[in-house]
């Protein structure tokens, strides 16, 4: 990021969550600030208005009031964009590789709290498997993540 407060929040929300952002991540999302986006699978159009998270100060928290309690790990599963028409979440799963994390989407109706999964769960185990239902596998990488996605015209 040139911006020189935008580095450090980078650096800070890395050393919280102990991450490394892909750099084709942070390349895509300087380019596109303030770009509205949609995902295209096929010749379909799946989610509208998709909009990338500003790597701030107060990305952490946002992280936290919105969707923390429905994410499945919080620590290892990086929101980084949401449909502002759907509400769905776009996150960077660091679970099973730290270096090239792949893509989930969290489609916001059906989504479980944690709270509720623990509630009707009958062991702590089940309701981990619970709120893994939350997310669904969507690209390999952020590079083929980004190739789904179609820029919105400023008057769409």
């Amino acid at each position: 990021m040139s911006d020189p407060n935008g580095s450090v929040s980078v650096a800070r929300i890395q050393s919280h969550y102990d991450i490394v952002f892909p750099q084709d991540y942070l390349n895509f999302i300087e380019q596109h600030v303030d770009a509205s986006f949609d995902l295209i699978q096929g010749t379909e159009a799946e989610d509208w208005d998709i909009r990338f998270h500003v790597l701030d100060d107060r990305f952490i928290a946002n992280n936290a009031a919105l969707v923390d309690e429905v994410n499945p790990d919080p620590q290892r599963i990086i929101p980084i964009a949401w449909s502002v028409s759907s509400g769905n979440n776009y996150l960077l799963d660091y679970r099973e590789n730290k270096e090239t994390p792949s893509v989930l989407v969290m489609e916001h109706e059906m989504a479980m709290v944690r709270e509720d999964a623990e509630s009707e769960a009958e062991s702590s185990e089940e309701a981990q498997q619970l709120m893994e239902e939350n997310v669904k596998p969507l690209a390999s990488n952020f590079h083929f993540f980004a190739a789904l996605l179609q820029a919105r015209s400023a008057h769409a």
